[in-house]
């Protein structure tokens, strides 16, 4: 339970870290979904001649993990991208998640697009 300021007991901060966790964990979730669903798809694509699927599921978690950057740096942004401080209060906590939602964001994004370079090219099927 979290103390408020009137000296009760409550829920007052409850919801306002998700955008922080948001952040921080939608990229690598995008990157895992776009890696196991590659993999499936792309034996259909083989046997079938059609990658259209491969296309689209790295469209899709592309904008997932681009999504979760960009939420990471709109939470930076709100607790004070400027602050220099390193005590131990919540906001420099955010802050840190923050940087690292941010960072996650684009070394997963950058993942993605990687993963699907060979589609692009044209060459998912060799071995």
């Amino acid at each position: 339970m979290v103390k408020s300021k009137e000296g009760g007991h409550g829920f007052a901060d409850r919801g306002k870290d998700l955008p922080f966790w948001i952040g921080l964990l939608l990229p690598p979730a995008a990157w895992a979904l776009d890696l196991q669903t590659l993999y499936l798809s792309s034996e259909f694509g083989c046997y079938t001649s059609n990658f259209i699927w491969n296309h689209v599921i790295s469209v899709v978690c592309l904008l997932l993990s681009a999504t979760g950057g960009l939420t990471a740096w709109q939470s930076w942004n709100s607790v004070g991208a400027n602050m220099e401080d390193e005590s131990p209060l919540p906001e420099t906590r955010k802050r840190f998640m923050a940087i690292l939602g941010m960072l996650t964001g684009a070394l997963f994004t950058a993942l993605i697009i990687a993963q699907w370079l060979p589609t692009l090219v044209g060459v998912p099927c060799e071995k």
